[in-house]
C-alpha cells in the first residue's frame, strides 16, 4: 500500500534553517506517532540555503516544491509566518488546481484568498495533526 503523503508547507525564505525546520520536525514526529503509513515531505531537507544561497535557482526550488505538492495527498500549512508568497502559491495550487486538501494551523491571515484555499484551519499543530488523523488517515488505512 502506498503511504499517505503529506507536504509540510510554510515559510522558508528569510528564516533561519532552524526556524523553518523546527515545526516541520515536530509535525513529522506527531504524524509518525499516529502509527498510520505516511510520508512527510519536508522541503527544508532538500535545500540548504545557509551553505551557499547561489547553489539553487529560485525556479529550481519552485519546480521541486510544486512537484512535491502535486505528488502529495494532503498539504499541512504553517500560517505563523505571513507574507510567504511560496506558501500562498502552494496552497492555491493544491486547493484550487489539484483539489488536494489543505489543512492549516497557526494565525489565520485576514486575506480572503488564503482563507479560501484552506479546507480546515486549526489553532495549533497538535489540533491539525489530530484532524488529519481523524479525517484522512483513518480512511487511508
Amino acid at each position: 500500500m502506498r503511504k499517505f503523503k503529506i507536504y509540510a508547507a510554510g515559510a522558508m525564505a528569510g528564516l533561519k534553517t532552524e526556524v523553518a525546520n523546527a515545526w516541520r520536525i515536530k509535525a513529522s514526529h506527531l504524524l509518525y506517532e499516529t502509527g498510520y503509513p505516511i510520508m512527510v515531505v519536508n522541503p527544508v531537507n532538500f535545500y540548504n540555503f545557509d551553505v551557499d544561497p547561489t547553489a539553487y535557482t529560485e525556479r529550481e526550488v519552485m519546480d521541486f516544491d510544486l512537484y512535491q505538492v502535486r505528488d502529495s495527498d494532503l498539504i499541512l500549512v504553517n500560517l505563523d509566518f505571513p507574507n510567504s508568497i511560496g506558501t500562498a502559491i502552494e496552497m492555491f495550487y493544491a486547493h484550487d488546481i489539484l483539489k488536494i486538501p489543505v489543512v492549516a494551523f497557526g494565525k489565520m491571515q485576514n486575506h480572503p484568498w488564503i482563507q479560501c484555499c484552506t479546507n480546515k484551519h486549526c489553532e495549533t499543530l497538535e489540533e491539525a495533526v489530530e484532524y488529519i488523523k481523524d479525517f484522512y488517515l483513518v480512511v487511508h488505512r
